[in-house]
């Protein structure tokens, strides 16, 4: 009888329990050249966990209180981030504007150009020759207040009219100042309830003529002693303001005392101590007879004399009206009186 043949069965039946034997076997060879030192590891106990469970849990709150103050800041510096981008858009438009601003300037400014280059040559000369005459006795007009001195003395009684004329004159080249005061040669305001220290009488056309009006009823006046220093001093005194343009008119017809001693008051008065310069300008008005004006009484060739080196040496200038029907003769100064012409 045959044998039966079991080799194959049996070789693979070993073959695969000597791999399955390798395997294990490189397994264990890995984890004994990887084993892992047990000696470093700790154990806790369970209280020990617990312990640092709550620890944790303590430190958890100021963390949060951390965060969010942290979020707190970060919110604060997106505004300021905010407030910066803003304020960026209003410069951007700041620089905008001006750089407009400045295109303006320069076309007014080439406008100005082509003005001033489409002059004629004679208004080229007419600026330039816009000066004070003094030799025809030009006024400036480019005062901001007017102060009249006026000698009402009977000897104006006959000019009288023939003042208010001129005073009327005086304020049309004028057309726009800020006030007015009248006052006579001794200080005494004429108009009621305008003078005293820094009032004036406000520039309106009703206000010219309540003046005028006013000035022509001469009872109500009073009467002076042709010394126009007082008047003078008074108005200087009261009514100058530093950088305020002031003139003041003297219209009259004779003067008391030495001139040059009247000069050098009024100088002293006038003229700032620090810059020099002359705090008000001066002008005067004579009222002359046709006789005195050509060598007559000494009264009236005082006052010119008089009238015409105060309004030189106070920036002013001079004018003499000759009157007809003047008689030219001095005030009564005193007991003895000269009424005649010299």
């Amino acid at each position: 009888m045959r044998k039966k043949n079991r080799r194959n069965t049996d070789i693979f039946s070993l073959a695969f329990l000597d791999i399955i034997a390798c395997g294990f076997g490189a397994i264990v060879l890995l984890l004994l050249i990887v084993k892992p030192d047990l000696s470093n590891i700790q154990f806790f106990s369970e209280n020990e966990l617990m312990q640092n469970l709550f620890d944790l849990q303590d430190n958890k709150v100021p963390l949060e209180a951390q965060l969010q103050d942290l979020n707190q800041e970060k919110k604060e510096m997106q505004d300021i981030l905010k407030l910066k981008k803003e304020q960026e858009i209003q410069i951007v438009k700041q620089i905008e504007s001006i750089r407009r601003l400045n295109l303006m300037i320069k076309d007014v400014e080439n406008e100005l150009t082509l003005s001033q280059q489409s002059l004629t040559e004679e208004m080229k000369r007419i600026l330039e020759n816009d000066g004070r005459d003094q030799e025809v006795g030009g006024i400036p007009v480019d005062s901001e207040y007017i102060i009249f001195v006026i000698d009402n003395s009977g000897s104006m009684y006959s000019a009288w009219t023939r003042l208010l004329t001129e005073m009327k004159n005086i304020l049309e080249i004028h057309p726009q100042i800020k006030g007015i005061q009248v006052m006579n040669d001794q200080g005494k305001y004429l108009l009621p309830r305008t003078g005293g220290k820094g009032k004036w009488i406000s520039d309106t056309p009703s206000a010219r003529k309540n003046i005028l009006d006013f000035l022509e009823r001469r009872e109500n006046l009073g009467q002076s002693l042709s010394n126009p220093v007082n008047g003078l001093r008074t108005a200087i005194n009261n009514h100058y303001i530093e950088g305020r343009k002031v003139s003041i008119y003297l219209l009259g017809d004779d003067v008391s005392g030495d001139i040059d001693s009247n000069l050098r008051q009024i100088d002293s008065l006038n003229t700032d101590r620090i810059s020099g310069k002359k705090k008000v300008r001066i002008h005067s008005i004579v009222f002359a007879s046709v006789d005195s004006m050509g060598g007559g009484s000494r009264g009236a060739i005082s006052f010119s004399q008089f009238a015409r080196l105060l309004a030189l040496r106070n920036e002013g200038t001079a004018l003499w009206i000759p009157m007809d029907n003047h008689s030219g003769f001095q005030d009564c100064q005193g007991i003895s009186c000269n009424f005649g012409r010299d």
